[in-house]
């Protein structure tokens, strides 16, 4: 079974939002559950920054995962749009 942890740094003086983190766990799933339909997904906070990615089969799948995780790293569309606070 895949296994996906996104996990941003704690104590990051600009940390994202949980409604980002919300959207980024959401365009993970979209892009990677229709390969990886057992898929696990994690996107939160912890002591430093990383991705870890672990119960793929082949070293290939790996990088294909991770070039994915960049292509949507890159593309900021699944970002949701702030409010400006009034």
């Amino acid at each position: 079974m895949l296994r996906i942890e996104i996990l941003f740094d704690k104590n990051a003086p600009q940390k994202p939002s949980d409604v980002m983190l919300q959207a980024l766990e959401a365009e993970v799933a979209r892009k990677l559950s229709p390969q990886y339909p057992d898929m696990v997904t994690r996107v939160g906070f912890s002591s430093g920054q990383r991705i870890n990615i672990s119960g793929t089969k082949l070293a290939q799948d790996k990088v294909r995962i991770e070039e994915i995780l960049e292509e949507i790293w890159m593309d900021d569309g699944w970002i949701p749009e702030q409010n400006p606070e009034e």
